[in-house]
């Protein structure tokens, strides 16, 4: 008889049979979370569309005037002034510096009557709208000035170079056409005829 039991043999009658080897549940639970994960992201997705769509209030932007009548009336006054301004020669395209000078003399002409017209248009009311437009009217006044400096330097040195004021840390024409584009008056952005 042979003494060595054969693992392929079945069981006798009455044993037990071995243990059964456990199942692997893990694939199953890996694809219930993935499926909350994806549920839970298009969620989300959906509420911030919503969010974003119908809720949020951005407000308003850095600059930008609550009431847009200022602007309007600006786009209109600064379009007629541009346009003159428009029509002279391209300072950089003088002949001579006294020519130069003389163009963007000329041009300082139609700039400072603009301004004078936005003065008029200036909203009284809230407070902080009148301060912001003061502002920035003072920064062309300003700005006209470094123009007319130029001018002057150039009939003295034909090599006079254009130096141009700074607000804050940025040029002062880069704030002037902040203000003008954030107020949809692009007609108000510095003209960008000296060269």
């Amino acid at each position: 008889m042979n003494s060595n039991p054969d693992p392929n043999r079945a069981t006798s009658v009455g044993s037990r049979p071995g243990p059964r080897p456990a199942q692997d549940n893990s694939n199953s639970a890996l694809r219930k979370l993935a499926w909350v994960a994806a549920l839970s992201f298009t969620i989300v997705m959906i509420a911030a569309w919503i969010f974003g769509l119908f809720i949020y209030d951005p407000g308003l932007l850095v600059d930008e005037l609550e009431d847009p009548a200022f602007g309007e009336a600006a786009e209109v006054i600064c379009s007629e002034h541009i346009e003159a301004v428009s029509t002279l020669p391209r300072a950089e395209n003088a002949d001579d510096p006294g020519e130069r000078a003389d163009v963007i003399t000329e041009a300082n002409v139609y700039l400072t009557a603009m301004v004078g017209r936005l003065r008029l248009e200036v909203p009284s009311d809230p407070p902080v709208a009148e301060e912001a437009v003061e502002e920035w009217l003072g920064d062309w006044e300003t700005h006209i000035e470094d123009r007319q400096e130029y001018a002057d330097a150039l009939r003295d040195d034909p090599q006079a170079r254009f130096a141009e004021s700074a607000k804050g840390t940025r040029q002062m024409s880069r704030a002037i056409d902040g203000f003008a584009q954030v107020n949809r008056m692009t007609s108000c952005e510095t003209t960008g005829d000296v060269g």
